[in-house]
């Protein structure tokens, strides 16, 4: 087919489907862009924050979870509805086992868990690889902490250092014991990862309602900063987790939980809202104050949580709304998460409208992206048209290529009545001619070495490759051409060259070398044993007589030399001269067909 035809084969139904696509889809898009702006602006603030609460809820949960693993919660008893009390462990070793568990459950790296009774006894389990742990132990009445590095309970520990840390001064046991509930620290640096974190408290009492320790579960809010850097936001855009009182705990664009300032002492302070540096979050964090001092009602939990603090926290209902601002018009969504412990954070997610493809409304920005996608249907449309048409032109292709390489042979499985398919016939026919010797219908030479190199190229492994060559050579051939004719010589080929065939595995090839000489080719075959063995079957069958025209019987004969690779040569030339001379020495001395000795 000429090149300008199938131009215009394939440009004309294009142009026309581009035209058609254009005048019906243009005015849906122009109808219904402003309602998908609102519908993407919403849906996509909606996953964002949905995201940012799945994290948040997940460090909550794990942190109460963690809690209620050393010190559970009291249960109702069913007759009258009183606490059920569930002793606390008694032992120091019953104690360190829960401590074990509940680090075992949720192994997050970093995740520490510690009690600190009133006594001074205080134990700290603290995860400082996936396989290590920093222990912190103090007797009752001890004024130095020991660390030690474990593996995990019940291994022996090894002692690093001592400490002079007094858990009862921490702000984490203060607010326990004083408050008599579960309750949550503020936010400090913790020394170990230099990183922001809060503790989760729970006082222990005794069966006169006496506090005599508190155990406590470390949150590190670097997960959950991490977790907001990753959203995929534009560089005006910003997410971030805060106080009610403004004090920023996490942010997207970088900003921390402290700041530090300089002063006399260089103190770290937390950052603020209403002082941050990003003018952007400033009035973010406005408009959303604005709105919950507006509507009190959503800044209210829809379902407080009236146990204790370790159960998981209730998040109020979603605000999403778009808000006018200095930096035009802010997409904002935001949640609120509280729990009976005093937990009181504001998760808030600010883009630019700009941001949610403001331009699409224009007709310009419609009729650009229509035709970009029309051209994308048409290109669809041309590459499965010309899939169809160009496959099998790709099949002929891959053979011809495969002709040179020494590829064995493969199915070009195509079946078509038109020029194409006709292709396909002449051109199996041509590699017949090309590949195999027309009278035995056997490989030739050249394909049998073509391919015996293409298969040592493409092995798997090709310092394991092996395989034998045999050289075979009728000894009475010219008798038979001399007295019978050379038809009846063309018979006795055709006949050797089946009785080769029959004698060899599937996976061997036969080749005709040449006049009355055959090369067969043994892959796998390492040992002279094997290929002994093999050569000697082919001796016998070829020493059987054959049946002439006129009814008489010759014995032809043959003469075997072989080769091994690599231990005879290392390049399929050398191995056939070795294997053609151990030929000839048979054929002059007789003997075994195939020997390693030259």
């Amino acid at each position: 087919m000429k090149r300008t035809s199938l131009q215009r084969l394939f440009i004309l139904p294009f142009a026309a489907l581009l035209l058609c696509l254009a005048v019906s889809v243009g005015w849906l898009l122009y109808q219904t862009g402003q309602e998908a702006t609102d519908a993407l602006s919403q849906k996509v603030l909606a996953d964002m924050m949905g995201g940012i609460n799945s994290v948040i809820n997940r460090q909550l949960f794990d942190a109460g979870a963690a809690l209620r693993v050393v010190a559970p919660d009291q249960v109702a008893g069913a007759a009258n509805k009183t606490p059920t009390p569930i002793p606390f462990p008694a032992s120091v070793n019953r104690l360190e086992e829960r401590m074990w568990i509940a680090s075992g459950l949720f192994p997050a790296v970093g995740g520490l868990i510690s009690f600190a009774g009133t006594d001074g006894h205080f134990v700290a389990i603290r995860r400082s690889a996936a396989n290590e742990f920093r222990v912190r132990l103090r007797g009752a009445g001890e004024s130095a902490v020991r660390m030690y590095r474990s593996r995990g309970p019940a291994t022996e520990m090894t002692f690093l250092e001592t400490e002079n840390y007094e858990p009862r001064e921490q702000s984490w046991y203060l607010n326990a014991v004083s408050q008599k509930k579960d309750s949550w620290s503020p936010v400090f640096i913790d020394a170990a990862s230099n990183e922001p974190v809060l503790m989760l408290a729970r006082p222990v009492v005794d069966a006169s309602q006496q506090v005599f320790g508190v155990v406590a579960r470390e949150l590190s809010l670097r997960p959950l900063r991490d977790y907001l850097q990753t959203l995929s936001m534009d560089r005006n855009g910003v997410a971030f987790v805060a106080e009610r009182d403004g004090d920023l705990l996490v942010a997207s664009n970088g900003e921390g939980a402290f700041a530090l300032r300089n002063g006399a002492q260089r103190l770290s302070v937390r950052n603020n809202l209403n002082d941050i540096a990003s003018p952007f979050m400033r009035q973010s964090w406005q408009l959303v104050q604005t709105y919950l001092q507006k509507h009190r009602e959503a800044a209210l939990v829809t379902d407080p949580v009236n146990t204790s603090a370790a159960s998981p926290p209730t998040p109020s209902k979603l605000i999403i709304g778009a808000f006018p601002s200095q930096y035009g018009q802010i997409e904002v969504a935001a949640q609120i998460h509280r729990d009976a412990a005093g937990l009181n954070w504001v998760a808030v997610v600010a883009l630019p409208r700009s941001d949610f493809w403001g331009a699409v409304n224009s007709s310009v920005y419609k009729s650009l992206y229509l035709g970009l996608l029309v051209i994308l249907l048409a290109l669809l449309v041309g590459y499965a048209i010309l899939r169809w048409v160009l496959r099998d032109i790709r099949k002929l292709t891959l053979a011809v290529r495969n002709i040179g390489s020494g590829r064995p042979f493969a199915k070009l499985n195509i079946d078509r009545r038109d020029e194409i398919g006709e292709l396909a016939k002449s051109f199996q026919e041509i590699e017949r001619h090309l590949r195999t010797d027309r009278l035995t219908s056997l490989l030739n030479r050249d394909t049998l070495i073509a391919q015996i190199e293409f298969r040592r190229r493409t092995d798997v492994d090709p310092s394991l490759f092996r395989f034998a060559v045999l050289f075979v050579d009728l000894d009475k051939f010219k008798q038979v051409n001399d007295h019978y004719g050379h038809d009846e010589g063309d018979r006795v080929l055709i006949e050797v060259g089946l009785r080769l065939q029959n004698a060899l595995r599937k996976e061997d090839e036969v080749a005709r070398f040449g006049g009355d000489e055959f090369i067969v080719y043994l892959p796998g075959v390492a040992d002279e044993e094997s290929a002994l063995a093999i050569a000697e079957k082919i001796y016998a069958v070829l020493n059987k007589p054959i049946l002439m025209a006129n009814g008489e019987h010759c014995q032809v004969g043959a003469s075997i030399g072989g080769a091994l690779y690599p231990a005879d040569g290392l390049d399929l030339e050398t191995l056939l001269k070795v294997a053609d001379k151990r030929m000839y020495s048979v054929k002059k001395f007789g003997g075994l067909t195939f020997s390693s000795d030259d």
